[in-house]
């Protein structure tokens, strides 16, 4: 029997302000209800939330996929959302996580620059290789959960 195929979907979205009190704890209920979600529908990923912006590595079955980005664009914390591509995939690279992330900091700031990221992220220029990339970084840093 033939396991459905994974992807990897990236997209990028502008932050809609509201609801929450600060940046951190934005994130914070993001990742919360990100890591229910995507138990439950067998998708792994790790968000990037620089101050403004998230950008954001998703894995899974395609259709799986196509429907957590359907919540996505429903969510009012996230405008402006697009996806930067899509690709089949081997392996996950964020098995560990059902949903890892990080809020920018300034320790962080070597590895964003070893990416080209010197300032804010810059959502139209930023690409999918970069996006995967600087993940795989910032998630080694951090501890996996479930």
């Amino acid at each position: 029997m033939n396991a459905t195929p994974l992807h990897q979907l990236v997209y990028t979205s502008a932050y809609r302000a509201g609801r929450v009190h600060s940046e951190l704890q934005a994130l914070r209920a993001i990742l919360s209800v990100s890591r229910r979600n995507n138990l439950a529908a067998g998708v792994t990923g790790f968000l990037i939330f620089d101050r403004d912006s998230f950008v954001q590595v998703l894995e899974g079955p395609r259709e799986t996929l196509e429907a957590t980005m359907a919540r996505i664009e429903q969510d009012d914390r996230h405008r402006d959302v697009t996806v930067i591509g899509i690709r089949p995939i081997e392996t996950r690279a964020f098995q560990a996580w059902t949903m890892g992330g990080c809020h920018r900091t300034p320790q962080q700031q070597p590895i964003f620059a070893a990416h080209g990221i010197l300032d804010r992220i810059d959502r139209s220029k930023v690409s999918f290789e970069t996006v995967v990339s600087l993940a795989r970084d910032l998630s080694a840093q951090a501890s996996p959960q479930g």
